[in-house]
C-alpha cells in the first residue's frame, strides 16, 4: 500500500446479540423483521439472519414489543403477508417497525425493490418499496419506521457483483407523511458492507448499538436516558464513515417532527470510548485493504490462466497479451478510503519470464550473441535537423498547450531541435527538451518519448526522479533482457533523488523502485543461469555468480524497505530467499527480527 496501515486491536467489537432486559412495555407497537440471507440464485447476504435475530431480541426483550412477525428467507408472497400482518397488529398510537436485510435493486421504472429469496439476476423478484410503504400505512400506526440494510448498487455485502439489471436509483423520499420515515443503509448506490468481526452487517450492528444507548447524546447534547431518531441516525452515519469508509453515507431524515421520535429509552448502555472506536476503525481499514487486494489478485490470476493457454507458443498476439498484462498489473494500485494501495501480483514475474523466453529463443534462432559484460546497447540517435531556426519556437510558454495535446507541427519540432543544439544554458535546454517530451506524450508515442527521454537524461539533466523512474519502468516493460543494465542504472538515479518526493508519493515510488530493481536483477540472474547451463565457461560462471549476488542484495533491499514502510513484503521475501538459497540471509535483520 502507498500509505502504511498497521493492524491494531485495542478493543474487540462490543456484543449486540445479548439484549439488555428492559422494563418498558410497548404493547401498542408491532414489528415485521425480514432477513434474506440464503438467496437461491444470488449471492448470499452474510450475517443477514443474525441481523434480524438480534433486532428481534432487542425489540422483544429491551423495548417490550410483543407482536413481532419474523420472516427468514421468505419468498415474495410471504413478504407481502408478513408486512400486512404487522400493519394489522399495531394498535392506535403505536409504532410499526419494519426491518429488511437483503439485496435490493432499482428497476426500470426508477423504483427501489427489496428482493425476495427466489430473485435472480434475470428475474429480480421482490417487493417494491412504495408498495411496502402503502401496506404499512394501511394500519393504525402513529409512527412507521422502516429500516433497510440493503444494497441497491449491484454489489453485495462481500463486494461481489450481483449481475442485476442496471436502473436509475431514485432518491429516498417519504413525501409529506409525518408518520413515516425510511432509514436506509444506502442513500445512493454505495454498498453497505459486512462487519466480519461481529458476524453482522455493519449498518445493523451500528443501529443495534445506537438503540442500546450508544447514541444517547450523539447530537451534542447531554445524555438524558433516551435515544431520539435524530441521535440514532447521526450516530450511525458518523460511525459508518469511521468504520466503513468515507464514501458511505446512510440516509438521514431532516424533518424536525420526525427527528424527535424516541426510539429507545431505559436500560441504556454506554458505547465504546474514543480509543476503542479508533482501534475498531483501524482494524476494519486493515481488513478492507486486505480484501481489496485479494479481489484484485483473484482477478489477475483468472486473467493469467487464460493468457497461459494462448501464449504457449510465441506469437505477436501472445506477446501483446503478455505486455498488456504486465502493464495492467506491474504497479497495480487499488483505492481504499481514498488511499492508494499497492498490490503485488506474482503472475507478473511469470509473464516477464515468458517474454524473456521468447526473446532468448529468437536470439538463438538468429544466431545473435549476448552482449559482453559492461557493453551498453547503442542508443537510437535521431538525425539532426537540417533547417535553420525560425520564430516558430521562440515562446516556449505559448507552445506548451499544443505540446501537451501532441499537436506541434513538423516545422515547430525542427525549430525546437535546432534551438536545443544551439543554446548552452542548462535551464533553457531543459525547458526545450521538456516541450518536446510533452509533445511525444500528448501524441501517445511511447517510442518517441523514450528516445527523447534517453537524450534528456544522458545529455540534459538526470536529476528528475519521476522521469528516471518512468524511463526505467517503460524500458523494463517494452525492452528485452539486454536493457536490464539500463533499467537498473536509471532506477538507481531515481533513488538518488528520492528526496524530491514527499508523503505517500515518497513511500509508494521508493517502494516500487526497490521492487523494479529487485525484479530486474532477478531476471538478469535467471538469464545468466540459463546461459551458463547452455555454455559452461568460466566467464559465464563468474557472470552468473555476480548476477546472483546483485539479485539477492536487491531483493533484500526491497524487503528491508517494505518492512520499515509497512508495505507488502511477501514477494520481496520470496525473491530474496530464492536468490540467496537460504532463508537466513533474508530473515536476519538488525535487532534479530524476522519479517
Amino acid at each position: 500500500m502507498l500509505l502504511a496501515l498497521a493492524a491494531l486491536s485495542l478493543a474487540a467489537p462490543p456484543d449486540v446479540d445479548s439484549p439488555p432486559k428492559g422494563t418498558q412495555k410497548s404493547r401498542k407497537d408491532a414489528a415485521v423483521i425480514v432477513s434474506v440471507e440464503d438467496y437461491t440464485f444470488l449471492a448470499d447476504v452474510g450475517g443477514g439472519t443474525l441481523d434480524g435475530d438480534a433486532l428481534q431480541g432487542w425489540l422483544g426483550t429491551t423495548r417490550g414489543v410483543e407482536r413481532i412477525t419474523r420472516l427468514k428467507d421468505p419468498d415474495k408472497a410471504a413478504m407481502r403477508r408478513g408486512i400486512s400482518e404487522a400493519a394489522r397488529n399495531v394498535r392506535g398510537g403505536g409504532m410499526l417497525w419494519v426491518y429488511f436485510a437483503g439485496h435490493g435493486y432499482a428497476d426500470g421504472e426508477g423504483r427501489r425493490v427489496l428482493l425476495s429469496k427466489e430473485a435472480a439476476a434475470d428475474d429480480p423478484s421482490g417487493i417494491v418499496l412504495e408498495d411496502l410503504l402503502g401496506s404499512a400505512r394501511s394500519g393504525r400506526a402513529k409512527q412507521i419506521l422502516v429500516i433497510l440494510d440493503a444494497d441497491f448498487g449491484g454489489v453485495g455485502r462481500g463486494g461481489e457483483p450481483l449481475g442485476l439489471p442496471e436502473g436509475k436509483l431514485p432518491a429516498l423520499a417519504t413525501g409529506s407523511d409525518p408518520k413515516l420515515t425510511v432509514w436506509s443503509a444506502a442513500s445512493a448506490g454505495e454498498a453497505p458492507g459486512a462487519y466480519p468481526a461481529t458476524g453482522h452487517g455493519l449498518f445493523t450492528w451500528l443501529t443495534l448499538g445506537a438503540l442500546r444507548g450508544w447514541a444517547d447524546g450523539a447530537t451534542g447534547g447531554k445524555a438524558n436516558g433516551e435515544v431520539s431518531l435524530e441521535e440514532a441516525q447521526s450516530f450511525v452515519s458518523a460511525k459508518a464513515r469511521l468504520l466503513g469508509g468515507r464514501n458511505w453515507n446512510p440516509s438521514r431524515d431532516t424533518r424536525a417532527e420526525v427527528m424527535k421520535w424516541v426510539v429507545s429509552r431505559g436500560a441504556l448502555q454506554p458505547g465504546p470510548d474514543q480509543a476503542a472506536w479508533s482501534a475498531l476503525a483501524q482494524d476494519e481499514k486493515t481488513r478492507r485493504v486486505r480484501e481489496t487486494g485479494d479481489r484484485l489478485l483473484a482477478q489477475a490470476t483468472g486473467e493469467w490462466l487464460e493468457i497461459v493457454v494462448v501464449t504457449a507458443v510465441a506469437s505477436p498476439s501472445g506477446v501483446e497479451k503478455l505486455n498488456a498484462f504486465i502493464a495492467r498489473y506491474e504497479l497495480a494500485v487499488v483505492q481504499v478510503d481514498g488511499l492508494d494501495v499497492a498490490v503485488n501480483v506474482p503472475e507478473v514475474v511469470d509473464a516477464r519470464a515468458r517474454l524473456d523466453g521468447f526473446a532468448r529463443d529468437a536470439r538463438k534462432s538468429k544466431g545473435k550473441k549476448r552482449p559482453k559484460k559492461g557493453q551498453k546497447k547503442k542508443a537510437v540517435v535521431a538525425p539532426p535537423p537540417t533547417v535553420s531556426t525560425t520564430l516558430l519556437c521562440d515562446d516556449l510558454v505559448k507552445l506548451e498547450p499544443a505540446a501537451m495535446g501532441g499537436t506541434l507541427g513538423p516545422d515547430q519540432l525542427t525549430c525546437l531541435e535546432v534551438k536545443l543544439n544551439k543554446v548552452t544554458r542548462q535551464t533553457e535546454r531543459d525547458k526545450i527538451s521538456r516541450v518536446l517530451l510533452a509533445n511525444a506524450d500528448g501524441k501517445g508515442s511511447v517510442s518517441e518519448w523514450m528516445r527523447l527521454a534517453s537524450r534528456h537524461l544522458d545529455e540534459v539533466d538526470r536529476s528528475d526522479p519521476d522521469m528516471c523512474f518512468r524511463f526505467a519502468l517503460t524500458l523494463s516493460r517494452d525492452g528485452t533482457i539486454d536493457d536490464a543494465p539500463e533499467v537498473l542504472r536509471w532506477a538507481d538515479y531515481a533513488l538518488e533523488n528520492k528526496s524530491r518526493w514527499e508523503g505517500p508519493t515518497f513511500v509508494g515510488r521508493v517502494y516500487n523502485l526497490y521492487r523494479l530493481r529487485a525484479e530486474t536483477a532477478t531476471r538478469v540472474w535467471i538469464d545468466a543461469e540459463d546461459e551458463l547451463l547452455s555454455d559452461r565457461t568460466e566467464d559465464n560462471m563468474v557472470e552468473a555468480e555476480e548476477a546472483r549476488g546483485l539479485a539477492k542484495n536487491s531483493a533484500r533491499e526491497w524487503l528491508d524497505y517494505a518492512l520499515v514502510a509497512a508495505q507488502p513484503s511477501e514477494r520481496a521475501y520470496r525473491l530474496c530467499e530464492t536468490a540467496a538459497g537460504s532463508p537466513h540471509f533474508c530473515t536476519a535483520r538488525p535487532g534479530g527480527d524476522a519479517p
